[in-house]
């Protein structure tokens, strides 16, 4: 099921596009979207500048997905749009069938809107199924930009590196003047023959 990009914003979105012409397969084939789908990125400079301003939303009744992108970094513009594509697949299901309309505060309202929010979150970068993180992770890996091993051997080098400059740096450290614990026999008999000779001579 072949989705639709809209940009209305005035900005080069190309990126974001590209991105989501990868990622829309996979969380269509995870998710089990079965309806198409519109994502809509815009621009509202107002919105920018509230520190709890809107970062998108879906629209059922249309099926958009809607994203807000001013002054937002591309990955937070791509977990939006994964958020909200979790809506569309509720939608999908029908869960959105006997909910009433989405208005400020629904999700703390509504119980079923509520757990349909949690789903959401917990599905698009959360703790459960992790779609969008998974895809990333994913991608880099067949791109060749996460490699475990090369990783891991680099790390090991590295400590082993900084272990080896620590060690040099103590030897050549001046070691500090040691206050001598222990004496050989040879000293300790001839102290010992002081104190006694010292003793005898001295009455």
């Amino acid at each position: 099921m072949k989705y639709q990009f809209l940009n209305k914003t005035d900005k080069d979105m190309s990126n974001i596009e590209q991105f989501i012409d990868e990622f829309y397969p996979y969380a269509q084939k995870r998710l089990s979207i079965d309806k198409p789908v519109t994502i809509i990125l815009k621009s509202d400079s107002d919105n920018a500048k509230k520190i709890l301003g809107k970062t998108g939303y879906y629209d059922p009744d249309n099926l958009e997905v809607v994203v807000y992108v001013d002054n937002r970094h591309p990955k937070d513009i791509l977990r939006s749009i994964s958020h909200e594509l979790i809506h569309h697949a509720q939608n999908c299901r029908g869960e959105f069938d006997d909910s009433g309309p989405l208005y400020q505060g629904y999700a703390q309202d509504d119980d079923q809107m509520r757990k349909m929010e949690m789903e959401a979150y917990l599905l698009s970068n959360g703790d459960d199924l992790m779609i969008f993180r998974d895809f990333e992770d994913k991608m880099k890996k067949e791109k060749g930009m996460i490699n475990e091993s090369l990783e891991k051997k680099d790390l090991e080098k590295k400590i082993a590196e900084i272990l080896k400059q620590k060690q040099t740096k103590n030897k050549e450290k001046p070691q500090p003047l040691q206050e001598k614990t222990q004496i050989s026999d040879q000293q300790w008999y001839q102290q010992e023959l002081y104190k006694k000779l010292a003793k005898k001579w001295s009455k």
